[in-house]
């Protein structure tokens, strides 16, 4: 091996190894977190995931904890989850512990991403090492966005690893590490007739979505911004192959990003998180947008030779737009734009160090060096203030001691496999230490039952209620089969704490555990079942208009503690499958407190039995039988899985068939 090139890959082995030490250094306590002092981030539902994938191999088709219940892949995009698991499995690490390793590597393994995406893009070591570790020690939206640096706690700390730490965004942070890798995979599978390439394009562009559902956008919109800076000749080839690969990868995935989790996440995303319905300020924001981004392409394409440069001003345009117009004009041209700080500060870093290395070409080459070496000695000042922002930072916490720990393990102990309903980050932590369902919980841009964020909202706010606020609380209480209520007060370590009026139940309920400002109440009712007898009449037929309409469902509730009627049992059997016993006479129905979606099916004496939802989002099972009746109930995913399945297992054949013909080209010579 030549000298020359020799000296080429020391370097770049140099610059890799250089951004794992700064890396290593900013992150280097999170790999020693169980669980964080930041109660109030969405981690804990990640770690509940996580620790039930584990626990429960292979049972991934209901998720009957948060919601009344719900599909597996609709709890949350599956690719981190799965990751988690495997490493707490082959470990024997806690998931809380198997968490923060794998994310706080994948942070790490971010800023290598960037390096090799930059480098194989652009063939420039020095410019892609420069970017990569600003990436590391440095966020632009902090600097030029107030709101976000007040939010870090000053412009110069690093949001990227404040959002992962203190807000809990880890699908976000693994996605946008994925992304640089699926750039560089596409890049080789578009300009090289490699099918090795393009399969892998297809499973890391994959990845990325399965990661998070800002992850779809970082995808599309990457794809958009490559195979408009890298024009090919003929001109419809590079869109077509990535448009087939996008196809085919969407089959691939299909049973985890399914259709019910399209449903969930369209009829969701525009009031989750805030109100993001469009307007027609909305539509204004986005033809201004849509026109500057063509009139950009179309004036780097004149002026601008390099396709990396092009590639990385329009991504960061495209990203930097979203997220500006949010915070500047507060107009959401997407749902969330703010959220897009993570993908802006990573386009906008590459854009403005290539586009000034672009610049810099025209100068001498000891101008060029010294810019360098200032540059240079200005990141590493600022890596050097990363690593104490770190240290500060991430801090681990004794979970034990906490509220929503010994909420969670009293429930456990004393009311085990009941469903409750608790709130706050009572809430987001609770699964994380127990598998008592709740009444609510999880991630509302992904909640099938559209009705129980209203009930959510009723019971903490008690908005408009007046006098009836309790009675209206314990009426949903009851129709949504929770049997213990947790509030938490003055005095509690509870992070959020989101009943107005905390002292709603005292008086109402009967206390069963109180400590500091947390109490849990017990909610009567006739038997801890989730199945119930009752008349066809009591089944609710008309969808409430809001949490204070409770007429259509008072014949119901009125049912559900009737002891005219008989009672029945309900009973898991893993995850996907409940058992139910009753007495049955002919006409009655089985109302079950479980979320309906297509794709539940009954089972009695061998016979199926109709399953339908009713007007309030639940199962009823109309059973053909009298007398003793036991029923199975099964979640299956219905056709729906069916057709997912089998559109997986084609793209999966699909690619192998392709991989082999292009082994077998290359053979040939064809």
């Amino acid at each position: 091996m030549p000298i020359w090139l020799r000296a080429r890959k020391s370097a770049t082995v140099l610059c890799v190894l250089l951004l794992l030490i700064a890396n290593l250094f900013i992150v280097w306590k999170l790999f020693a977190v169980e669980y964080s002092a930041y109660t109030g981030s969405i981690e804990g539902t990640f770690i509940a995931i996580a620790r039930v994938l584990a626990e429960h191999p292979g049972e991934w088709k209901w998720w009957p904890f948060w919601n009344g219940g719900m599909p597996f892949e609709v709890a949350y995009l599956p690719f981190m989850h799965w990751i988690v698991a495997a490493f707490s499995l082959a470990t024997g690490l806690s998931a809380a512990r198997s968490f923060h390793m794998v994310t706080a590597s994948l942070y790490v393994f971010s800023a290598l991403a960037v390096f090799w995406m930059a480098l194989e893009l652009s063939r420039r070591k020095w410019a892609s090492f420069i970017a990569a570790l600003a990436y590391s020690c440095l966020s632009v939206s902090a600097l030029l966005i107030p709101a976000v640096g007040l939010d870090a706690g000053g412009p110069w700390n690093l949001r990227r690893l404040q959002i992962l730490v203190f807000y809990g965004e880890s699908p976000h942070t693994i996605a946008l590490a994925l992304l640089p890798v699926a750039v560089v995979c596409f890049h080789r599978g578009l300009t090289t007739p490699s099918a090795k390439w393009k399969i892998l394009a297809g499973m890391l562009a994959a990845f990325v979505v399965l990661s998070n559902a800002f992850g779809i956008v970082e995808a599309a919109g990457a794809l958009i911004c490559w195979v408009l800076a890298y024009p090919a000749k003929p001109w419809w080839k590079a869109p077509l192959t990535a448009a087939v690969i996008g196809v085919v990868s969407y089959c691939w995935i299909s049973p985890w990003l399914s259709f019910s989790m399209i449903r969930a996440m369209r009829a969701n995303a525009a009031t989750s998180g805030g109100d993001f319905r469009y307007t027609a300020s909305s539509w204004i924001a986005l033809a201004i947008l849509s026109a500057g981004y063509v009139l950009l392409w179309w004036i780097l394409r004149k002026v601008e030779q390099r396709a990396h440069v092009r590639f990385f001003v329009l991504l960061a345009y495209f990203f930097t737009a979203i997220v500006l117009t949010s915070y500047i004009w507060q107009i959401a041209v997407i749902p969330q734009p703010h959220r897009y700080q993570l993908e802006m500060d990573m386009a906008l870093l590459l854009a403005v160090v290539f586009a000034a290395a672009a610049i810099l070409d025209r100068f001498p080459r000891g101008v060029r060096a010294a810019a360098v070496m200032v540059l240079l000695g200005g990141l590493a000042i600022q890596t050097v203030h990363a690593i104490g922002y770190a240290r500060k930072l991430i801090r681990p916490v004794d979970h034990t001691r906490l509220s929503e720990y010994k909420i969670a393990k009293w429930l456990d102990e004393h009311r085990r496999g009941e469903r409750t309903f608790v709130a706050g980050s009572t809430a987001l932590l609770f699964n994380a230490f127990t598998n008592n369902p709740q009444l609510h919980g999880g991630h509302d841009q992904h909640t099938v039952n559209s009705f129980i964020p209203i009930v959510d909202f009723t019971i903490r706010s008690g908005m408009n209620a007046g006098s009836r606020d309790a009675e209206y609380a314990v009426f949903w209480l009851k129709a949504f089969g929770a049997r213990t209520v947790v509030v938490s007060g003055p005095g509690s370590t509870e992070f959020y704490r989101t009943f107005l009026n905390p002292r709603k139940f005292d008086g109402v309920l009967p206390a069963l555990w109180r400590e500091g400002g947390d109490v849990i109440y017990d909610v009567p009712g006739r038997a801890a079942s989730l199945a119930h007898v009752m008349p066809a009449a009591a089944v609710p037929a008309q969808t409430p208009v809001h949490g204070l309409d409770i007429a259509p469902v008072e014949a119901y509730v009125a049912a559900l503690n009737d002891p005219a009627y008989p009672p029945a049992t309900f009973e898991w059997e893993g995850m996907n499958q409940g058992r139910i016993r009753a007495n049955l006479i002919r006409g009655q129905v089985v109302a079950v407190q479980v979320a309906y979606e297509r794709g539940w099916e009954a089972w009695a004496n061998g016979k199926r039995q109709p399953v339908r939802g009713d007007a309030i989002g639940q199962t009823v099972i109309e059973p053909e039988c009298a007398g003793p009746c036991e029923i199975t109930m099964r979640y299956t995913g219905g056709n729906e899985a069916v057709i997912q399945r089998i559109m997986s297992l084609a793209a999966t054949l699909g690619a192998i068939a392709y991989a082999w013909a292009g082994r077998r080209r290359r053979r040939t010579g064809g």
